[in-house]
């Protein structure tokens, strides 16, 4: 295949080193990664991925079943490579999104309709190449840029990204502000939903992008890999936490933890999963944190009250919240049990939408725990019966207060 241009990562690269020292560093890693590609050694056909050395000499490499060269690969690309005794089978380009550039300058590049930042990242490619871009997402909803590639156009074009403004009449939804029309597009078996993390693959016309499959990650399609990736969510207990906005994965008492411990899962850090497919959703074998690590934050919130949950719409106290794909619900309940249950619920500010990722049942108490902003003089739609609030005003705070059944009080910082 010809292949049209090559683009990457400022500083990073094509390189070689000595013999000697790469046979010393080579891992005879047996399994399938997913993760970022951190440096190519040309020279030596080995690529290091997840702090893994692998010998790519005999590797095939595509995209969406396209096959492509090994000089194709470079750094900042996320991929999932198939290894064994640590040499590489197949390598498999995961890109967040592919298509015909439309426009082009030193500050962002334009495909499917979206506008991307291009960071540190060097482009050569022009209006009317067809592209590959990467991306790391970051806690904050926001997506950081790796690299850019751009090869010989397929019949497929490719958007990811959480589903917004789904209209089941019209049958479109948005993704990162492309408009998805899905009419006659293959589906999951389970129904789209306002929140769900998609792959959508089709053709963008005319400033719609037309699917032709829409699919949702499976916990099982995850079985025995090891993923690598940012945090973008940790719960309170942080017995849970999700990987680059999209999977989710559950703590063990058995879980082992390397170059750190559970009190550092914060949102941000970039580690490396091993992950088992158990009960129906994804445990983390052994977490390995690594070294260097963006610590991107976000607006973390939790509130408990009294759930609506009516239409595939969950609000409390008339704030409506957006309910993940992937939320967790535990302690026995269902969305079929949860309209009128006192609940405590977690998540994050994404994108401006308050992402529930977990409710359990609880017990309505004397004391409440609410973090969020504090604004009117009330939090979560509770009003303040005293002046406790008032040196919070237009502040994101963590707190425990009073609570009379309608209205709080006496509200402090909860350590």
């Amino acid at each position: 295949m010809k292949k049209i241009l090559s683009v990457a990562v400022l500083g990073g690269l094509l390189s070689a080193c000595g013999g000697s020292d790469s046979d010393a560093q080579q891992q005879a890693y047996s399994g399938t990664l997913l993760g970022t590609v951190d440096s190519v050694q040309a020279e030596q056909a080995t690529l290091m991925v997840n702090g893994r050395s692998l010998d790519v000499a005999s590797a095939g490499v595509s995209y969406q079943d396209q096959p492509l060269l090994l000089t194709d690969v470079v750094s900042g690309m996320q991929v999932e490579i198939d290894s064994d005794d640590g040499r590489v089978s197949e390598i498999e380009l995961e890109p967040f999104m592919s298509g015909e550039v439309t426009a082009v300058d030193g500050q962002s590049i334009t495909v499917n309709g979206q506008t991307v930042l291009l960071e540190q990242v060097a482009v050569s490619a022009q209006v009317g190449d067809f592209v590959l871009l990467f991306a790391q997402p970051q806690a904050d909803g926001s997506r950081t840029l790796t690299a850019v590639q751009a090869i010989d156009a397929t019949a497929i074009s490719e958007v990811e990204g959480r589903v917004s403004q789904l209209d089941m009449s019209a049958q479109t939804f948005s993704v990162n502000g492309t408009v998805v029309n899905f009419a006659g597009a293959a589906l999951d078996d389970d129904p789209l939903q306002n929140g769900q993390w998609v792959e959508v693959t089709g053709m963008f016309a005319d400033g719609i992008f037309r699917a032709a499959e829409v699919d949702a990650e499976e916990a099982a399609e995850l079985d025995g890999k090891e993923l690598e990736g940012v945090i973008t969510f940790v719960n309170r207990d942080k017995t849970a936490i999700e990987l680059n906005s999209r999977t989710v994965v559950t703590l063990t008492a058995n879980t082992r933890y390397e170059d750190g411990t559970q009190s550092d899962l914060v949102t941000g850090r970039v580690v490396e999963v091993e992950l088992l497919h158990q009960t129906g959703q994804l445990a983390a074998v052994e977490v390995d944190f690594e070294p260097s690590s963006s610590q991107i934050t976000t607006d973390r919130f939790s509130l408990e009250g009294t759930a609506q949950y009516v239409n595939d719409t969950l609000s409390v106290n008339g704030i409506e919240l957006l309910m993940s794909a992937t939320v967790r619900l535990e302690d026995g309940l269902t969305k079929a049990t949860l309209d009128g249950q006192w609940v405590e619920l977690e998540g994050s500010l994404v994108d401006g939408q308050y992402l529930v990722r977990e409710i359990e049942p609880e017990r309505q108490e004397a004391e409440i725990s609410l973090q969020g902003p504090v604004s009117g003089n009330a939090i979560w739609g509770y009003a303040a019966s005293d002046a406790s609030l008032g040196g919070f005003e237009g502040q994101w705070v963590d707190l425990a207060c009073y609570f009379d059944g309608s209205a709080v009080s006496q509200c402090r910082l909860d350590d």
